[in-house]
């Protein structure tokens, strides 16, 4: 009786692990495919000036300063606050439908094509700060965003998103101290006179970033879209990263229509990525399913979510046409 009660809790652990390893396989796969690549869009290599959204949220009142980045967009001669938030987390720029149907009753001519079951923005003059850009086939986000009219020019309208296809076959300077951006479709003068360069993988538009942590490399897929936080990974290493007698930060964090549970806390765990060594400054983890995180993660390529807190004092260079990185201080 023994013997079959083990026999049975066998299969039904090999089983388990079976059908594991088909969906962590699954998600990479997923994750890491090529994706359309229909984006096209002219610009000017001046500097895009970006603002930190703050964000107030959880049952103490706290507040986080640099919850998203946003980035400001003029459309026609319209006096309305537009923006867009810089994603690199999203593989797709996109315009949100119901921004789209507000935007004609306001008097634009926007057109949209379906490709691939999918529907795009035909064509969309703009500008980005001070950059003048045409853009064609920028995919429309369907059922979201908000709906405003001519009076609504005192709140700040957030109309899409800007994903890593923005920044595909680009080099792309972010000034996290000075809160710029700047595109270039070959690397200026003065990159040359900077310290060399290191690979990263852009398999997918994703930003996989090689790092070390406490003498273990891993790759960390930096999402500027995780703004609020420095490094999200599995409870374990959260609780190496940090110092026991921190008090931590419970709450809901938002991501698109969803709701996390996140715990996070301030770190002093130094890294390093690029030839250079940063502080996490904000480990967290999803307190979701902490039992079985320990058990995937090593299955996928991702050792956590990086954002943008480390590099508050630095410059973070992407070239996606050379896949090539560099982290430096000013």
């Amino acid at each position: 009786m023994k013997k079959k009660i083990g026999y049975t809790l066998l299969i039904l652990f090999l089983i388990l692990i079976s059908v594991g390893f088909y969906y962590i396989r699954k998600f990479n796969n997923a994750f890491f495919k090529e994706k359309s690549a229909y984006l096209e869009y002219t610009y000017e290599s001046k500097p895009i000036h970006f603002k930190w959204a703050a964000n107030s949220t959880g049952s103490e009142g706290y507040h986080e300063p640099q919850a998203a980045i946003l980035v400001p967009i003029k459309l026609n001669d319209f006096s309305h606050k537009f923006y867009m938030q810089f994603d690199t987390g999203a593989p797709h720029s996109f315009i949100y439908e119901n921004d789209i149907k507000s935007l004609r009753a306001l008097g634009m001519d926007i057109k949209e094509i379906t490709k691939d079951e999918e529907h795009y923005v035909e064509q969309l003059k703009f500008k980005l700060d001070n950059n003048n850009i045409d853009a064609r086939m920028i995919r429309v986000l369907k059922n979201y965003g908000n709906s405003f009219d001519k009076n609504d020019t005192i709140s700040n309208i957030s109309i899409g998103t800007i994903g890593s296809d923005f920044i595909a076959n680009r080099i792309t300077a972010i000034d996290f101290k000075n809160q710029t951006l700047e595109l270039y479709s070959q690397r200026p003068e003065w990159m040359n006179t900077l310290p060399e360069f290191q690979p990263f993988d852009f398999a997918g538009r994703r930003i996989m970033l090689p790092v070390k942590i406490n003498n273990k490399d891993y790759e960390l897929f930096y999402d500027s879209g995780c703004s609020a936080f420095g490094l999200i990974t599995i409870k374990s290493r959260f609780e190496k990263y940090t110092d026991e007698k921190t008090q931590p930060i419970a709450y809901n964090a938002k991501s698109w229509d969803s709701s996390i549970p996140i715990t996070s806390k301030t770190s002093n765990q130094l890294f390093d990525i690029g030839n250079t060594k940063l502080s996490l400054k904000r480990v967290s983890y999803i307190d979701m399913y902490t039992w079985s995180q320990p058990l995937v993660t090593p299955f996928t390529r991702i050792g956590g979510w990086l954002g943008n807190q480390p590099f508050n004092e630095s410059i973070l260079i992407l070239d996606t046409k050379g896949e090539e990185f560099l982290v430096y201080e000013q």
